[in-house]
């Protein structure tokens, strides 16, 4: 993969890029449960926490970071106490409060990171999308189902279930193939993903709240269109297909949200103006007698 692939090959309107993606999304999505505590609840929380991010987070940019934190510190705490041997619960709670007590002094640092990490990702997905999507599919003769090794099955519950692999295992699946493709990336290709995460570090130090409100923003209404989707789509299945067979559904319902966070919040998220410098020649206005 090459920076000389033709950026259209990643459009949502080329026919090919796009009959080739509606593969890789019936292939690696699950069937969704409707009954799924998990499913229910997460989609509903990621709804939530999207549309917040995407139309306040202007105005609370400090407790955004800290609520991250807050869970990166817990997850952290519960790695250290699979590696120690100690109490996972009070690693984990420990980590939290360590994690977000930095991250109440330093929220800065932490928006300046995420402006980077965010346009270095955004990058590094420009690059895995280009060209021909079908190095992700299957090889040939590899099936979506899982090896039976002529077992009779029982139920048709078992029968779903081995018709249809864990979530787990199709991540498994992608994240092989997406590894792969890093690796063969090679200096060209991680030219792009260098110069945006630069891009990102200047715009942070230029204008740090305003391209926060940016990024934030994007990240938020992705979360909230892709739980409504999938809550919908677990609950009726015609709308998940219609959704599969049109992505750009989706991508346009993120698009018209972020853009509309961003405009409900220009007044909060202003570009830096320099402050008019104080004439040195002007007289103090005298004092009443």
């Amino acid at each position: 993969m090459t920076l000389d692939q033709p950026i259209a090959s990643i459009a949502l309107t080329d026919p090919t890029w796009l009959k080739t993606f509606q593969e890789l999304l019936k292939y690696y999505l699950p069937p969704f449960d409707q009954n799924s505590p998990a499913l229910n609840v997460g989609s509903l929380v990621a709804i939530v926490t999207g549309v917040f991010l995407t139309f306040r987070c202007a105005r609370y940019e400090r407790g955004v970071v800290c609520v991250f934190a807050l869970f990166a510190g817990s997850w952290a705490g519960y790695r250290v106490s699979l590696l120690a041997n100690t109490p996972g619960p009070i690693s984990a709670a420990l980590g939290a409060v360590v994690l977000a007590a930095i991250a109440y002094r330093t929220y800065r640092w932490w928006l300046a990171a995420g402006s980077v990490l965010v346009l270095f990702s955004i990058a590094t997905m420009f690059q895995l999308g280009r060209g021909d999507l079908q190095r992700y599919l299957p090889a040939a003769g590899e099936s979506r189902s899982a090896p039976t090794n002529s077992v009779q099955l029982s139920s048709p519950e078992d029968q779903e279930r081995n018709l249809y692999p864990a979530a787990q295992d199709q991540l498994a699946k992608i994240k092989e193939r997406v590894w792969a493709e890093l690796s063969n990336l090679g200096p060209r290709g991680w030219l792009l993903p260098a110069l945006a995460a630069m891009v990102g570090g200047i715009l942070a130090f230029w204008a740090l709240k305003t391209f926060a409100v940016i990024w934030i923003g994007l990240v938020g209404a992705a979360m909230a269109v892709i739980g409504l989707s999938t809550f919908v789509g677990a609950h009726w299945p015609a709308v998940r297909d219609n959704f599969i067979n049109q992505p750009q559904i989706v991508a346009y319902s993120v698009m018209g949200l972020w853009l509309l966070g961003l405009v409900l919040q220009a007044k909060e998220a202003r570009f830096p103006k320099r402050k008019p410098a104080s004439g040195g020649g002007e007289k103090p206005a005298p004092r009443p007698a």
